[in-house]
């Protein structure tokens, strides 16, 4: 797996560290829902903070990384069990912590190992 699928997913779960929310993909300051990449965004909901997190790494002149992020998905959904990452964020019973311990658990198993290690 690439390494740029482990930034990803653990600068997304950075992201949620500095804030968290539910129901919009992110909000600022005064709690208006705002795009995840704009600068005023304060929280971030799960699906937001890897859009936020793939729109810096395409921004920093790299192509695109559809593909690390096709890699940062397949291991994230071994510890998110939902269809709708939307769905699975905003559940009622969903906290800050279950959101950062998926997307740290899923860098973790993102990350490339060696074979003669």
């Amino acid at each position: 797996m690439d390494t740029r699928a482990v930034e990803l997913l653990r600068h997304a779960s950075d992201l949620i560290r500095r804030g968290w929310t539910q129901h919009a993909e992110s909000r600022d300051a005064a709690g208006d829902a705002v795009d995840p990449w704009q600068p005023t965004a304060t929280c971030w909901s799960l699906l937001g903070a890897l859009v936020a997190a793939l729109e810096e790494q395409a921004d920093s002149g790299h192509d695109l990384p559809l593909q690390e992020l096709a890699d940062a998905l397949d291991a994230l959904a071994l510890f998110v069990d939902a269809d709708s990452l939307a769905d699975w964020n905003d559940d009622p019973a969903r906290t800050h912590g279950d959101v950062t311990r998926a997307l740290d658990a899923a860098a973790e198993a993102a990350v490339p190992r060696r074979l003669d290690a």
